[in-house]
């Protein structure tokens, strides 16, 4: 049979663990928000990469070729730059979770 004092200190035990709980999951939920602080900051970063990107990109489709020039470099610097964006936009689909 339980006594009384078996039945507070079982209390004790139980309230000591969850304390214990109580505080690991406030440091987990710390972390969490930190790690999320930072994913959103790479995500702004990474869609301001994307704005540049695509800025030079229509400057680079409007740019007319000199005389005589094939424009194959600016067609491959197009090229460089479209690959760069789809990386970026990657990028952000796995830091949002695919949002």
């Amino acid at each position: 049979m339980n006594t009384f004092a078996d039945r507070i200190n079982s209390i004790k035990d139980h309230v000591t663990r969850l304390i214990r709980d109580q505080h690991a999951l406030k440091e987990r939920a710390s972390d969490l928000e930190k790690e999320a602080h930072d994913h959103q900051r790479m995500t702004e970063v990474l869609k301001a990469r994307v704005a540049e990107l695509e800025r030079e990109n229509e400057g680079l489709r409007k740019a007319k070729p000199q005389v005589g020039e094939s424009g194959t470099g600016t067609n491959e610097r197009i090229d460089e730059l479209v690959l760069e964006i789809d990386r970026c936009l990657a990028l952000l689909g796995t830091e949002t979770g695919g949002k």
